[in-house]
């Protein structure tokens, strides 16, 4: 949750979420940019009433009869995600129940991609009381060749190989969120199933620098984006039944929840947000202040995301201020590895590409923003200075202290200040 406000000539930044709190000269701030906020669920009953009402298709229950289930695969997020799951997780073995899937061949598995196990507790968040230790949940283990399946290859040569276990059920189901993804051009949907239970080589192959950086890809992007065409088709190849999409308000609060198909209940779910997350700021400011936000303020690898939001409204004469908790810390070698090896950013950014592994998708837009000279400012408790400093950024812990040397690298004497926290959801444009 965050709050602006003036007061006493002064322009008021908090973020009651990580209790942080700034302030400004009146006349310096360009005030903080508003997403548009979707009304949330009020009334419990909406999700009950989204199951029994797919955007497209047969009901869930209807689906597993007519296939006559007896396993199913409920594929889930994990914690970076932030997921509503367990506001859906009960009943969606309710229907599976209904449509005769026996509970003991119900399995969710939790869509890591690359990311680190699930911790029980979690888990038990991601089902809820009623239903943890009564199905069976797992992580998925992309690095495991005999908990993989070969499907073949993508039209684009991406090498599908997906977990075993989840492609062997009769019915295959996903619950995601819906939000802008930088390179996807939105999250969930099909991004349960690549990179979510998709081999590191696969994952690998989809995120690589060509695919990265084509035209076609970025946020709000959907068609000709090359990353979502080939999810879509390694989804398709692994073979979804129904898919629930959330889409959530500023706070994170479950706000709409679209239920059907694959592509349709994405796209009805995509078509919605889009309403809600186009911004034009008024000006160029001097100094934008970002901060993921949960979840992605769980590492600074995560985190890094809020710059990559703004970087096609920065340039040389820009300074950005990061902060966050980041209480897992930078949480990366791979991102940190080519900045630590060279000093020269060239050098850096062709070592990236030649030798690539997925967690450097990271890498190459921050070496970019640094190689256009954009001067990044960093505040958190738990990345130590070094570590910063090591990817040629400033660290400062103190915020306040953080804002004064992001203005004085300015070198105005009164530069303008723009608040964006989590930038990631929204498409900014002046």
């Amino acid at each position: 949750m965050y709050k602006y406000y003036v007061e006493n000539g002064f322009a008021v930044y908090e973020d009651l979420t990580e209790g942080r709190r700034l302030s400004i000269p009146e006349r310096q701030s360009l005030g903080m940019y508003e997403v548009g906020n979707p009304p949330c669920i009020e009334d419990e009953s909406a999700y009950a009433a989204a199951l029994t009402n797919p955007v497209d298709g047969l009901q869930l229950r209807e689906i597993a009869a007519a296939k006559q289930a007896k396993t199913a695969a409920v594929i889930v997020s994990d914690a970076t995600r932030q997921v509503p799951t367990n506001k859906v997780s009960a009943l969606v073995v309710k229907e599976l129940v209904a449509g005769g899937v026996p509970l003991e061949g119900i399995c969710f598995f939790v869509a890591l991609g690359v990311h680190r196990d699930a911790t029980e507790e979690e888990m038990r968040t991601f089902l809820g009381e009623e239903l943890f230790g009564k199905v069976k949940i797992e992580n998925h283990d992309p690095y495991s060749p005999d908990k993989l399946i070969d499907l073949g290859y993508t039209v684009r040569k991406t090498p599908v190989k997906v977990n075993k276990k989840a492609y062997s059920c009769d019915l295959k189901i996903t619950i995601g969120k819906v939000e802008l993804h930088e390179m996807a051009g939105y999250s969930g949907g099909r991004k349960n199933i690549l990179p979510g239970v998709s081999s590191e080589e696969t994952i690998l192959v989809n995120h690589r620098p060509a695919m990265i950086f084509d035209p076609g890809t970025g946020a709000g992007k959907k068609k000709g984006n090359p990353i979502h065409e080939d999810m879509l088709e390694v989804a398709k190849m692994f073979g979804v039944d129904f898919s629930i999409n959330f889409v959530v308000d500023n706070s994170g609060a479950p706000a709409k929840v679209f239920t059907g198909s694959l592509e349709g209940s994405h796209d009805a779910a995509t078509d919605y947000l889009d309403g809600f997350v186009r911004v034009r700021l008024p000006e160029k400011p001097d100094v934008f202040v970002v901060t993921p936000g949960v979840p992605l303020s769980i590492d600074m690898y995560q985190g890094v995301k809020a710059l990559f939001a703004i970087q096609h409204v920065v340039d040389k004469d820009t300074v950005v201020l990061l902060y966050g908790d980041f209480p897992e810390g930078m949480n990366s070698e791979d991102y940190v590895l080519p900045l630590h090896m060279f000093q020269d950013l060239d050098e850096a950014r062709q070592w990236t590409w030649d030798h690539y592994r997925i967690q450097m998708d990271h890498t190459l837009p921050t070496i970019d923003m640094l190689k256009a000279g954009v001067k990044i400012v960093v505040s958190t408790p738990n990345v130590s200075d070094d570590e910063i400093r090591a990817i040629r950024m400033t660290p400062c812990q103190d915020l306040d202290e953080a804002l004064k040397l992001a203005e004085a690298l300015t070198g105005k004497e009164q530069p303008k200040v723009m608040f964006c926290p989590h930038p990631q959801r929204a498409v900014i444009s002046y």
